[in-house]
């Protein structure tokens, strides 16, 4: 557990996105994460994102393409050398580099919970239903353990 750490990550604003891809630009059209001006765009499904940006500079997109989730999303950081390996123990997909290169993003289940997931670096996010972050992160905990 030494070489791994799992960080909350705290003081980002969270808004969904849905509408036409020109909503900002930059915006990914296929499942992954992007680094833009105003903050990190996810793609979670055709013509929608998660955008993770600072709470004093919201997008400026009409308000029926936009939904604040603030306070909705719990997002943990699991970084280090081992970080595949533990998140390989609780998810169905598959993280090695070639198939999940930085930037890469995926909407799945881990430990019965839905997830959005992307890779930023070297380190992993993830966000879940503020409701089931506890659980969540006990189970990145028995995962770093090598337990899960």
């Amino acid at each position: 557990m030494a070489d791994l750490t799992l960080t909350e990550i705290t003081g980002l604003a969270c808004t969904a996105l849905h509408g036409p891809p020109d909503l900002l630009p930059g915006l990914p059209d296929r499942p992954a994460a992007v680094t833009l001006p105003l903050g990190t765009a996810i793609w979670t499904a055709p013509r929608q994102w998660l955008l993770l940006h600072d709470p004093a500079s919201p997008p400026a997109v009409p308000a029926s393409h936009r939904t604040s989730l603030t306070g909705a999303r719990r997002i943990l950081e699991l970084a280090g050398p081992r970080a595949r390996e533990a998140l390989a123990t609780i998810l169905p997909i598959d993280l090695h580099p070639r198939a999940f290169p930085d930037g890469a993003a995926a909407a799945t289940i881990g430990a019965y919970i839905p997830l959005l997931v992307w890779r930023q670096g070297e380190a992993f996010r993830l966000a879940c239903y503020r409701s089931y972050g506890d659980s969540l992160v006990e189970t990145l905990h028995t995962a770093m353990r090598g337990r899960a």
